[in-house]
C-alpha cells in the first residue's frame, strides 16, 4: 500500500488573518464585558440614596426687615422665592438652587397672594380669599415668570391641577369642568350632583417617589401624571374618564355608597365600605362589572380611616387599631400590624413610614420593614420623604427658635443629625439634595446630601 503526502508548500496552514480576527473579537468581547461590569456597578451605586451630610450653607437671599409670610418652593435646580412687599403686593422670583444669588426671573406685579407651588413647567399662584371666599388662581410660565392664564374660583369649589389640565368642581352649579391650560379650551364638562368630594385623581407609583411635606403633600409632580379621574354617577356608580376629551374608559353601577372610601391607583380602583367590619374591593378600572378581589377586615367593629399606596403593587388600609398591607394583584395580606390611629403611610423603597397618634405619646413616626416588622420609632417627630430611600424628621410641634433636623436612611434605619434652623417647616422646601427656608431675615440655602460620586 502506498500513501501519498502533500509537499510542504501545499499543506493547508491556519489562516493568519483568521487568528488575528479571533484575537480582536476576543479582545472586543472582553472590553465590552468590562464596560458592562463597570456600568452595572456605577448604576447600582448611583441608585443608592445620597449620603447625608450636616447642613452645608450655600448662600442666602436677604429679605426686607419685618417681612412675614415668606415662602420657598424647590423645583429641581431652581427655587421659587415669594414674599409680601406691602400694600397687598407680592414678589416672586426664581433663583438657581446651587447659586442663590443668580436670579433667573423676577415678577413684582402679583397681588394678594396666599400661596404658590411649582407644577410641570408652571407656577401655580393662589390668591387670598375675598370677603365672599372667592380666589384667583394664576398660572405662570416657570421659565420666565410671565402669567399665561387665570381661573376665578368660588367658596365651596374644589380645584386641582393635573398635568396640563385644570379640573374644577363648580359648587353653585354642581358641575365638573376640565380645562386645557395651554389652549384655554374646555375638554370635558360633567353634571356632578354628589358634591365636591365625589371625584378623585389617579395616583401612580412615580407619584409615590417624590419629596413630600410633613403633611404628606407631594412637593413635586410625579414623573408621569395619569390624565384620568374617577367620579361618581347615578345608581351608586363610578366612572373613569380621560381628561383629554372626557371619554369614559370604564364604568359600573352599584359600586360605592355615599361615605365609602374610593382610591384610584395605577390601573385599579379600590373601594372601602364605610360600615363596621368593612370590606375592600379592587376593580380593574376598564372593567368595573365585577371586583378582581375583596378583603374583609377581621375586626368586626373596625371602620376604614384611609386607603393609600404603600409600595409598588401594594396598598395599605388604616383602621382605628391596625394597619394592613395588601397585594394589589391578589388581595393577599402582606402584613397586618397593631397601630393606634394610623393617619398616614408613605413608602420609602421597600419599607413604609407610618404615622400614628395617641393621647399618651402624641405623634410617632415608625419605620416598618417589608414584612411589617418595626425597624425603629421616633416619638414626637413628623417625617417627610426626600426620595425612595430616605426622609427627614422634624419635631411634631416645632419649638420657638432653632430646632434640630434629622436625616434617615430607610434601607438601614439609621439617622443622622443634620443641624438646626430657626424657620417654620411650612416656610421650608426640600429636594433630594437641597433645603431652602425663609427665616425672619433671609432665604437660606443648604446642601443636605453629597452625591454618590463625591463620597
Amino acid at each position: 500500500m502506498h500513501t501519498h503526502a502533500l509537499a510542504d508548500g501545499l499543506r493547508p496552514r491556519r489562516s493568519l488573518w483568521l487568528s488575528r480576527r479571533a484575537r480582536w473579537s476576543a479582545a472586543a468581547v472582553a472590553a465590552l464585558t468590562a464596560v458592562l461590569v463597570v456600568f452595572s456597578v456605577v448604576y447600582r451605586v448611583s441608585q443608592r440614596p445620597y449620603g447625608f451630610e450636616r447642613f452645608d450653607r450655600i448662600g442666602g437671599v436677604e429679605l426686607p426687615a419685618g417681612t412675614e409670610g415668606a415662602r420657598a418652593f424647590l423645583d429641581g435646580g431652581r427655587v421659587f422665592l415669594g414674599h409680601p412687599t406691602g400694600g397687598g403686593r407680592y414678589e416672586l422670583r426664581a433663583v438657581d438652587a446651587g447659586k442663590p444669588s443668580t436670579v433667573i426671573w423676577r415678577n413684582s406685579g402679583l397681588t394678594d397672594v396666599d400661596t404658590f407651588r411649582s407644577a410641570r413647567g408652571m407656577v401655580q399662584v393662589t390668591g387670598l380669599p375675598d370677603a365672599g371666599g372667592n380666589r384667583r388662581v394664576t398660572l405662570l410660565n416657570a421659565n420666565n415668570g410671565i402669567p399665561f392664564t387665570t381661573f376665578d374660583v368660588s367658596a365651596g369649589d374644589r380645584w386641582m391641577l393635573i398635568g396640563k389640565y385644570f379640573v374644577r368642581y363648580f359648587a353653585a352649579e354642581h358641575r365638573l369642568v376640565v380645562t386645557d391650560v395651554g389652549t384655554g379650551r374646555r375638554t370635558a364638562v360633567f353634571d356632578q350632583p354628589d358634591g365636591a368630594g365625589s371625584w378623585w385623581p389617579t395616583d401612580n407609583w412615580s407619584g409615590q417617589q417624590v419629596p413630600t411635606s410633613i403633611g404628606g403633600e407631594p412637593l413635586d409632580e410625579a414623573l408621569t401624571v395619569d390624565p384620568h379621574i374617577v367620579r361618581t354617577t347615578p345608581g351608586r356608580g363610578l366612572e373613569v374618564v380621560g381628561l383629554a376629551g372626557g371619554h369614559a374608559i370604564g364604568a359600573g353601577t352599584g359600586l360605592a355608597d355615599p361615605g365609602d372610601l374610593v382610591y384610584a391607583y395605577e390601573d385599579q380602583i379600590f373601594v372601602a365600605g364605610h360600615a363596621a367590619g368593612f370590606q375592600v374591593r379592587a376593580y380593574d378600572r376598564t372593567r368595573l362589572s365585577r371586583p378582581q378581589w375583596s378583603w374583609t377586615s377581621p375586626d368586626a367593629q373596625a371602620r376604614p380611616l384611609f386607603v393609600s399606596a404603600c409600595g409598588e403593587r401594594r396598598v395599605c388600609v388604616g383602621e382605628e387599631h391596625h394597619l394592613t398591607e395588601l397585594n394589589t394583584d391578589t388581595g393577599e395580606v402582606a402584613f397586618r400590624v397593631a397601630a393606634e390611629r394610623p393617619s398616614m403611610v408613605v413608602p420609602v423603597g421597600d419599607r413604609v413610614m407610618l404615622r400614628t397618634a395617641t393621647q399618651a405619646i402624641g405623634v410617632t413616626e415608625t419605620l416598618l420593614a417589608a414584612d411589617g416588622r418595626t425597624v425603629r420609632s421616633w416619638p414626637g417627630k413628623r417625617a417627610a420623604r426626600l426620595d425612595e430611600g430616605s426622609y427627614l424628621l422634624l419635631p411634631a410641634v416645632p419649638p420657638p427658635g432653632e430646632y434640630p433636623w434629622t436625616g434617615v436612611d430607610a434601607s438601614r434605619g439609621t439617622a443622622r443629625e443634620l443641624g438646626t434652623i430657626d424657620a417654620r417647616p411650612d416656610a421650608c422646601t426640600w429636594s433630594h439634595t437641597y433645603l431652602a427656608c425663609a427665616t425672619t431675615r433671609e432665604f437660606v440655602f443648604y446642601r443636605i446630601r453629597a452625591p454618590w460620586y463625591s463620597l
